[in-house]
């Protein structure tokens, strides 16, 4: 037995504390968050100061989001029990529901009707109205303003940012969220004539207010898709996307899988919260030219005999092909010209980085991509107990861009 008194047992003890301090700095290391933005001489200009004159994109991440770039803290570090991107999303999931202090926000709904008769829900936090910025924030397949994330990231932006009278409404997409069906066209990942109709109408009923995009999962897929369609004319301050799929294909192939994951966790989800929708729009009346096969829809059990069977049939496409491409944000991404964030996990197997267009985002001057080694799909959970990290770089971003 070694002796811990002698200079041998001693020595043993300085190499066995030496070995654990730098296997935790070289994962620590691994945790760093890289950021990738046009050089110096070409990223956009964002604002113009008396002192500094012009400052660019690159300028404000590298000058005022610490959280992505400073070598000190620009590290997204996992809470030690849930070090894998499979770990993040699994309990992200089942919190999904959580209501804590950090999320404890009330809302004031209000309903918009599209040009096509369907009803989307917009939930307000605060109610009071006001000429400060307004976030828009859009959530993923399924989800609502009652998602931990959002509530979060809500209440978040609201209190930090109080003293300019910030406002946060949710998108509540078609059939979620307990928003009445009045139209038989579903909501899909590449759908953005809703969110045109809902900025128009808060842009109209606010002329004076700046309007952010944020944007989560198949929610920033849509926002992204929006911005690149909208391109010159968009009147959007700037936005955010976390976890967006950008490639459709790429993200629907790691969906449909067969893993641990998909069967037992996000596809049983999502397709309760779809089927939940197609049933309660039974009593409406699909278009006779759709063809639809409400035997296949009503027995489907993967969400992508869904897309083939109702968004490629409802969209008018040739094939599930066509529909993965047509809505896919990849193609609009060289289009954005507002301030754009980027948020993506390497190890998210829902949004995979295989589907990451890295290469625009060197070229686009609008544009940047922030990639965390370890944070799963909208997970990014770090400390004890779990905090949301994306939700600070989200805040310096908007700060600097917006309140500044």
């Amino acid at each position: 037995m070694l002796d811990l008194l002698s200079p041998t047992g001693a020595l043993g003890l300085v190499a066995l504390g030496m070995g654990g301090y730098y296997s935790c700095r070289r994962y620590i290391d691994g945790c760093r968050v890289k950021v990738i933005v046009a050089d110096a001489k070409t990223s956009v200009v964002v604002r113009q100061t008396t002192d500094k004159g012009m400052v660019t994109l690159r300028d404000v991440l590298y000058a005022e989001c610490p959280s992505l770039t400073d070598p000190r803290r620009a590290f997204m570090v996992p809470t030690p029990y849930l070090a894998t991107g499979l770990l993040q999303t699994i309990y992200a999931t089942m919190r999904i529901r959580l209501c804590d202090r950090s999320s404890d926000v009330s809302y004031e709904r209000n309903m918009l009707i599209m040009k096509d008769g369907a009803t989307v829900s917009l939930d307000w936090c605060p109610s009071v109205e006001g000429k400060g910025p307004i976030a828009l924030l859009l959530s993923g397949v399924g989800g609502s303003s009652q998602e931990h994330h959002i509530r979060a990231m809500a209440k978040s932006l609201v209190t930090k940012f109080k003293g300019s009278g910030f406002r946060v409404v949710v998108v509540n997409h078609r059939g979620t969220a307990r928003t009445p069906i009045t139209s038989p066209r579903p909501y899909d990942s590449g759908f953005t004539d809703d969110l045109r109709a809902i900025v128009h109408h808060v842009r109209t009923a606010n002329p004076e207010s700046k309007l952010i995009g944020i944007g989560f999962s198949m929610g920033a897929n849509v926002l992204t898709k929006y911005i690149g369609e909208e391109g010159a004319s968009c009147t959007l301050s700037c936005a955010v996307a976390v976890c967006c799929p950008f490639d459709i294909k790429v993200s629907s192939d790691a969906i449909n899988q067969s893993n641990l994951l998909n069967n037992y966790v996000f596809q049983p989800a999502v397709m309760r919260t779809l089927m939940r929708a197609i049933k309660r729009a039974e009593h409406l009346t699909a278009d006779p030219t759709w063809a639809l096969d409400m035997t296949r829809i009503n027995g489907a059990k993967r969400l992508w005999e869904l897309e083939e069977e109702l968004m490629v049939k409802i969209s008018g496409y040739k094939n599930l092909a066509e529909y993965y491409e047509r809505s896919g944000c990849v193609a609009y991404v060289d289009d954005i010209s507002i301030p754009f964030l980027a948020i993506n996990s390497l190890d998210d197997r829902i949004t995979p980085p295989q589907g990451i267009p890295v290469a625009k985002f060197m070229i686009n001057p609008s544009i940047a991509l922030a990639l965390v080694p370890h944070g799963g799909h909208l997970g990014f959970l770090t400390g004890f107990p779990p905090r949301i990290w994306f939700i600070k770089p989200i805040e310096q971003f908007v700060e600097a861009i917006i309140i500044r």
